[in-house]
């Protein structure tokens, strides 16, 4: 019995890399309009060597959340947001926002990203990446961040799937949008991300009157 775990593990383990790895890619393809697929990978223990070393009070440039830019082409991204990658949780479902008394796999999961995203103390952003099995891949982030993407999220919400909810994390109440993460790359352009990166200072000036 314990052996099947184990390889239950196993399997599970290559399947969270495999998919943190076609992620990776995507991006970076996305980022270079086709032309390269090696410019974000995954950070160093999922940012594990963040977490720590933030315990200290020390910085850990470009290693928080599971996605870094390994190219300085890709930092704007990686500096407006920090992007968590989960794969294979089936019972993480949007209905337990509602329905479920108990914390469910899906807030954990988002608390974990907004938790780590804090870490950075920089006014960035967070975006999740949930892929049950056999589901398409669907993208978490905060509508604050969704109204910085060139296409208005009451236009967005008319050509694509896509779910608001008001939901509580951290005692503190929050505006989540949800989407297929293949409607965020086709509608959302990079161009976009590169503007907001240079305007960076006043996008946080901004964020702060609107908390």
């Amino acid at each position: 019995m314990k052996k099947t775990k184990k390889k239950h593990k196993g399997r599970g383990m290559a399947k969270g890399s495999s998919f943190e790895r076609d992620i990776c890619k995507q991006l970076s393809l996305w980022w270079t309009d086709g032309k390269r697929d090696d410019v974000f990978w995954r950070t160093s223990g999922s940012g594990a060597r963040a977490k720590v070393r933030s315990k200290t009070g020390d910085k850990t440039f470009g290693q928080h959340g599971d996605v870094q830019a390994t190219d300085p082409i890709g930092q704007p991204l990686i500096d407006l947001c920090s992007i968590e990658l989960k794969r294979g949780y089936n019972k993480a479902i949007i209905n337990d926002f509602i329905d479920s008394k108990k914390k469910s796999e899906l807030r954990v999961f988002i608390e974990q990203a907004i938790t780590d995203c804090r870490l950075r103390e920089d006014e960035s952003e967070w975006i999740l990446l949930v892929k049950r099995d056999r589901k398409e891949v669907v993208l978490f982030t905060s509508l604050y961040f969704a109204k910085c993407w060139p296409v208005p999220v009451n236009t967005f919400r008319r050509i694509v799937p896509t779910i608001q909810m008001r939901v509580k994390i951290n005692k503190r109440w929050m505006r989540i949008i949800a989407m297929r993460f293949d409607d965020f790359l086709s509608h959302v352009s990079p161009v976009t991300i590169r503007k907001a990166w240079k305007q960076k200072d006043l996008w946080k000036m901004v964020k702060k009157t609107q908390q």
